[in-house]
């Protein structure tokens, strides 16, 4: 975990190890010491504030998904600007979320984000994909082979996946039969030629990075 103010990493790393399924395995304040302990002990998944000194955030990410991949890097944050969200996209988080989730919540994200998935709460979520939509008019969205725009429907289910919810939760959200979340799902990873829905997530992150 990192994050510049040690009281509040502290005492969120004591709340996490209440968790059967988490181990801490270190806590720092600066951006360097990301870097370097994240190279030291090479963990699953990696807690980032957005205001790092000492090296900025989105530098420490990139030299981290540079050299550990298989890294996780969930990004902790108050910021709710379009900005920041592409940008850490771009600089390899798996999730971005707000610093007022719950601890419930936030277990279940780095559980997910473990496991390889793309969580995003929900507005940041609908801004992502109205990011992608909006550089796919930008370049014309008439390129042979190119990706074709997700429908509003279809917005909103990958949206609901992003945020780790079931088809079945899903439906019940969107007031839709399961069947109909699976064909809309189907279309989604068509689209990004994604083999799951996780993947779809995350090739729709990448792409509105590009």
């Amino acid at each position: 975990m990192a994050d510049k103010r040690k009281i509040f990493c502290e005492g969120l790393a004591k709340l996490l190890e209440s968790a059967p399924d988490i181990e801490v395995v270190c806590t720092c304040c600066t951006g360097l010491e990301a870097i370097e302990r994240a190279n030291e002990h090479q963990p699953d998944v990696i807690l980032i504030d957005t205001e790092l000194p000492h090296c900025s955030t989105i530098e420490a990410m990139q030299r981290i998904h540079e050299r550990l991949p298989n890294t996780n890097i969930i990004v902790l944050t108050h910021s709710e600007a379009d900005a920041d969200l592409i940008s850490a996209v771009k600089a390899g988080a798996r999730a971005y979320v707000s610093k007022d989730v719950s601890l419930e919540d936030l277990i279940k994200t780095i559980a997910l984000v473990a496991e390889g998935g793309v969580v995003l709460s929900p507005p940041m979520a609908s801004r992502l994909l109205a990011e992608i939509n909006l550089l796919e008019e930008d370049k014309g969205a008439a390129k042979a082979g190119g990706v074709s725009l997700l429908s509003k429907r279809e917005q909103a289910v990958l949206s609901l996946v992003a945020q780790g919810l079931t088809n079945r939760e899903i439906a019940t959200s969107l007031f839709i039969s399961e069947h109909t979340v699976k064909v809309h799902l189907r279309n989604i990873m068509g689209k990004f030629h994604a083999h799951t829905r996780q993947q779809a997530v995350a090739l729709a992150s990448k792409k509105a990075a590009i």
